[in-house]
C-alpha cells in the first residue's frame, strides 16, 4: 500500500490523488467506487495499491 492524499476531484467522479514523493495519478470513479467510497475529500488521506502499468488499481482508508 502507498500512502496518498486526494488532490482534486473531476469531472465525473474522477480524481487526482498526490503520493508522498509528489506524483499526481488518476484514480477512476470506478476504483473510488470499488474502494467503498461515494467521492473522495480534498486532503482526505488514502492508500493505494497500483496495477503493473502504473495505473491505480484500489484505494482503501489508511491503516
Amino acid at each position: 500500500m502507498i500512502p496518498a492524499t486526494c488532490y482534486r476531484m473531476l469531472p465525473g467522479g474522477d480524481a487526482e490523488i498526490a503520493t508522498e514523493d509528489g506524483a499526481l495519478l488518476l484514480v477512476t470513479a470506478q476504483v473510488v467506487a470499488a474502494g467503498g467510497f461515494r467521492s473522495l475529500r480534498v486532503g482526505q488521506q488514502v492508500a493505494i495499491e497500483l496495477a503493473p502499468t502504473g495505473a491505480v488499481a484500489s484505494i482503501h482508508l489508511p491503516t
